[in-house]
């Protein structure tokens, strides 16, 4: 069976669906526990910890994670094996040998920067917290790997793993009343290395070949033009840091203090968390060998179809989720966190409009990766100057909705630049349908969400089911418009041909009696 066919999307695509689906409840079981326990001041900490793990990563980055998602499908879909295992081995030396030495760095002028965003006394915690930092890039790359290799049930599942020994570790903490900034450390330590440990055996088991199969050395063509593409995404990746949610934890941790971390932070994560469900970020691994699978000869019928498909069902999910933070931001964080950080409950739905709004970054970054445009993304980055304006300007005036004008801002710009470079292959083929049908659907959701909320005297809880009722009607009439193409229709109906068929048709995402197109 080829490596990239139709049967093994489907297994991929009903393995992750399942371990997802038990990573994101430990997530929020999780993070409940974590954010009812934890004192302002640490959780504060404890986040702007978390932003130097792409700060190491993207410093001096040279692209190494996308020069393997990029090649690594590539070489397997060839059957070069030994090839694709020798890039991967490459990798990981790689990054583990640069994160070493910029911890060191941090480590020895921590006296000079860490006063700058309050984190002078913690220099002990960031030497701890500098093993979660080593084993994190880790797993992600051997999450690349297996995924390449189409074993989503072992790398999703080592994330919903990661999530499950940290749910244990919090209640452990729970129990003894023990919610600390070291020994958040400790149990998000162990956790990584039982991962970590899980991902390695699986990979040498099933990835890598046979002792006596003889090494693969990549020829000296194949090295420049890696190369050339891991240079480029090297400054792309330091760009990407600029405009992403952890460079604002340390302006805000320099402007205000490190508890508005926390509570931007806590915002930011809520959002992240809905967005986690999003088909682009649930099948991501499964989505980009795919897409980088597409023979060029069927790349200018076969892109616009998927980048169609992309957005149209990542859409399926943003307009609820958008419609359901306006109305319900502050009776989330009632019932749920016990009203932990609710003065500032307003900043949850301006997080989900600006996901909503650069929802389109990953389909239309595929697409310039595709056409290895790695010059393009990286002219992209002229809006970071935006951004660190934006920010310099926005923070004193209005606070943490400063922060999040001034980045979801930029990160359109951004992405619209993008688009305009490669909209050949990145094209919306129905935009104005989503736009039209979502404004005919979601606008009376609202109204009637708001109405019955105001008018009810029911407890939040109760509010909260409503609104969900509310949403999942909405949902069933939008997704039986034009809203989704009918390309999409088909291109679902040419993976899924199981008992998943009859609830996808049921739902309206396939029609009753489609014509399946070709799988990629």
């Amino acid at each position: 069976m080829a490596l990239y066919s139709a049967n093994r999307t489907r297994r991929s695509l009903i393995d992750t669906i399942a371990l997802r689906a038990l990573s994101q409840i430990a997530t929020m079981l999780g993070y409940i526990v974590f954010v009812r326990g934890m004192p302002k001041a640490d959780f504060g900490l404890f986040n702007l910890l978390y932003s130097f793990i792409p700060v190491l990563g993207t410093i001096a980055s040279f692209g190494l994670e996308q020069v393997l998602r990029r090649y690594q499908p590539e070489y397997l879909r060839l059957g070069n094996v030994s090839g694709a295992v020798s890039l991967v081995r490459f990798i990981a030396s790689a990054r583990f040998a640069l994160n070493i030495i910029f911890i060191g760095v941090l480590l020895l002028t921590w006296n000079l920067l860490a006063p700058i965003f309050h984190l002078g006394p913690y220099r002990l915690q960031f030497a701890w917290f500098s093993l979660i930092v080593i084993l994190y890039f880790q797993v992600q790359i051997l999450a690349l790997s297996l995924a390449s290799h189409m074993l989503h049930r072992f790398s999703v599942g080592a994330i919903a793993l990661l999530s499950i020994a940290r749910l244990m570790g919090y209640l452990v903490m729970l129990h003894y009343a023990a919610f600390s900034l070291n020994h958040a450390i400790v149990v998000d330590t162990a956790a990584y290395a039982i991962v970590y440990i899980f991902m390695r055996t699986i990979y040498l088991r099933r990835c890598a070949p046979a002792h006596d199969a003889p090494a693969y050395k990549i020829p000296a063509e194949e090295r420049k033009r890696m190369f050339r593409y891991g240079l480029f995404n090297n400054f792309n990746d330091v760009g990407t840091l600029l405009l992403g949610g952890s460079t604002d934890n340390f302006f805000i941790a320099a402007f205000i203090d490190p508890i508005s971390v926390g509570i931007y932070a806590f915002y930011g994560r809520l959002n992240d968390m809905a967005m986690n469900l999003l088909p682009i970020r649930l099948f991501d691994n499964i989505i980009q060998p795919l897409f980088f699978s597409v023979t060029p000869a069927d790349a200018d019928r076969r892109l616009k179809q998927i980048v169609t498909l992309l957005l149209d069902i990542n859409m399926v999910w943003l307009w609820p989720v958008l419609t359901y933070s306006l109305v319900y931001h502050g009776d989330i964080v009632h019932v749920f966190f016990g009203g932990k950080y609710s003065e500032y409950s307003r900043i949850l739905p301006l997080f989900v409009f600006f996901s909503t709004v650069n929802s389109v970054a990953v389909p239309i970054t595929l697409a310039a990766q595709y056409d290895e445009k790695a010059g393009i993304i990286l002219l992209s980055k002229v809006f970071v100057a935006y951004n660190l304006v934006a920010m310099i300007v926005l923070l004193p005036l209005v606070g943490l909705y400063g922060a999040i004008l001034a980045r979801g801002s930029a990160e359109a710009f951004k992405n619209l630049f993008i688009w305009w470079s490669v909209r050949q292959h990145a094209r919306w083929m129905n935009f104005r349908a989503v736009i039209g049908y979502a404004l005919l659907v979601w606008t009376p959701v609202i109204a009637i969400c708001l109405l019955l909320k105001r008018l009810s005297v029911v407890p939040p809880v109760l509010q909260l089911f409503i609104g969900g009722l509310a949403c999942a009607i909405g949902l069933l009439i939008y997704v039986r418009t034009p809203a989704i193409a009918n390309s999409d229709r088909l291109i679902l109906g040419s993976v899924f041909h199981g008992k998943e068929v009859r609830i996808m048709r049921r739902l309206g995402l396939i029609a009753p009696d489609a014509a399946a197109l070709p799988p990629a």
